[in-house]
């Protein structure tokens, strides 16, 4: 036999080339139990255990081989024993024998899984220390951020401690009390005054927000207790759909009178008012003004608002016209709100000589679009002309007031008779109404209503004057200047 790998002479019936090492056979000994088993077996097929192969059959210049009757004299062997014995291996002079690692006691027992539990090990020792180490970082982030809050807590509270100003109290304590996430706007702040010297120090405090969905006020309850501020939201309240403005400016009142701490059934507390239109509202358009009333002992709320339309007065500042407020004012909260509306240079309240005006200018301005179109000619005519036609029956010329249509005012299969010369047409209806037509400006209007009696008879008098025969006499008519006057 000749090894396909170095080609040397072996013995027949080798496994091994007794020169390179290689393998002459696709079967090995089970180095556990003995028994043949293929060659490329990482685990033995018959007992299980792991096949520690020394030798390689595709050939490599980085290929490491050992003799045959090595691998069955490094059982039990120690390490150094091993190593002589590896020393002693013939190699070609391309290949190194490959070094021999100390078995590990457990080989027998698990076969490769010592090498499994030592890299598991590291990684394990590795991930443990950077878990270990990040949480050191985020402990001491978390350390500074709670030190910079704390920092922030204490500067907030030496500005509410040593301020005289209650706006400036009011947003500190805000701050300090983490009640600004809703980023609304400060109203107002007033510092009640108590008769009882032992009473605590008591301030009220008002926010507002109208850029969201769901525009809000919220009213702050604030008790001085020794040299720190107990701070309560109160209460909250919605306007949807509404613009909320909140300074004494837009409500066209002295800034001494709203806000202000007041004092209503002997129990101390806070009035102010604000705007509440809605959102994208001007002149014309619906407005409110709502006056409120904060009682902090039973944290009650009372409110007062007026509804109206947006007016603009002449310096351009806007009010809202109204007849009274929405509520009832029996109460004695709401009566005296009722009272301050009357400071307030955003509300008007109307007398009774401006509704009867109003009535009056409604019911007009209904009757004249109940007139409107060509179907209601004859009705309008009558409605415009009452006056002049008294006046034509006690022998007056009057300017009579016709209204031009663009379509036909006039049945025209109704035409009882028809005038014409180069300017107008005129027409007589069976019901006895007189209608023009202008022939330049293409337009219908009416000369004589038959509610007035009906006429019997037209005819042209001289050049664009008609006379019209009434049950009352005869009326000239003249189509150039809209006059009429008696004709005997």
């Amino acid at each position: 036999m000749r090894c396909q790998h170095c080609g040397h002479e072996v013995p027949e019936g080798s496994v091994f080339c007794n020169r390179c090492g290689y393998r002459m056979s696709k079967d090995m000994p089970c180095p556990h139990c003995g028994k043949q088993i293929p060659a490329s077996s990482v685990f033995c097929p018959l007992c299980g255990k792991a096949v520690e192969q020394e030798v390689q059959n595709t050939p490599s210049t980085s290929s490491v081989t050992t003799p045959p009757a090595s691998r069955p004299s490094q059982q039990g062997m120690t390490y150094n024993e091993q190593r002589a014995a590896a020393r002693r291996q013939p190699a070609n002079a391309w290949q190194q024998p490959e070094p021999v690692e100390p078995e590990d006691d457990d080989d027998d027992d698990n076969g490769g899984g010592r090498s499994h539990y030592d890299r598991n090990l590291i990684i394990g020792i590795v991930a443990a220390a950077l878990i270990i180490g990040l949480l050191s970082l985020l402990r001491h982030c978390n350390s500074q951020e709670n030190d910079r809050l704390a920092n922030q807590a204490d500067s907030v509270a030496l500005i509410a401690e040593g301020s005289q100003d209650p706006m400036a109290v009011f947003n500190a304590e805000l701050s300090r009390n983490n009640f600004t996430e809703d980023k609304a706007y400060t109203g107002c702040a007033v510092r009640l005054n108590s008769s009882d010297p032992n009473a605590p120090e008591h301030l009220i405090g008002v926010t507002y927000k109208d850029d969201t969905d769901r525009p809000f006020i919220k009213v702050y309850n604030l008790t001085r207790d020794g040299a720190q501020w107990k701070t309560e939201l109160a209460q909250t309240k919605y306007f949807d759909g509404r613009n909320i403005v909140m300074d004494h400016s837009s409500l066209i009142a002295d800034a001494m009178n709203v806000p202000r701490a007041v004092t209503v059934d002997g129990k101390q507390c806070l009035y102010f008012a604000f705007l509440n239109h809605l959102k994208g509202a001007g002149e014309g358009n619906n407005g409110r003004v709502t006056l409120c009333l904060f009682e902090p002992e039973g944290k009650k709320l009372t409110t007062l608002t007026y509804d109206g339309t947006i007016r603009s007065r002449s310096d351009g500042r806007q009010y809202v016209y109204c007849r009274g407020p929405l509520e009832n004012t029996s109460s004695s909260e709401r009566s005296f709100l009722r009272q301050e509306a009357a400071s307030i240079g955003a509300i008007h309240v109307a007398t009774q000589d401006e509704i009867d005006a109003e009535e009056e200018a409604k019911a007009k301005e209904e009757e004249e679009k109940a007139l409107e179109g060509e179907e209601n000619a004859g009705a309008k005519w009558d409605h415009d002309n009452a006056e002049n036609m008294d006046k034509l029956k006690e022998g007056e010329e009057v300017k009579m007031k016709p209204t031009q249509y663009d379509k036909p005012i006039i049945n025209m299969r109704e035409i009882k008779d028809k005038l014409e010369n180069d300017r107008y047409l005129v027409f007589l209806d069976t019901k006895g109404s007189v209608v023009g037509f202008n022939k330049n400006t293409r337009k219908y209007f009416t000369i004589y209503s038959g509610k007035n009696g009906s006429a019997s008879g037209i005819s042209f008098h001289s050049d664009n004057h008609v006379l019209i025969k009434t049950p009352s006499g005869s009326i000239t008519y003249d189509l150039v200047h809209d006059k009429a006057k008696s004709s005997n």
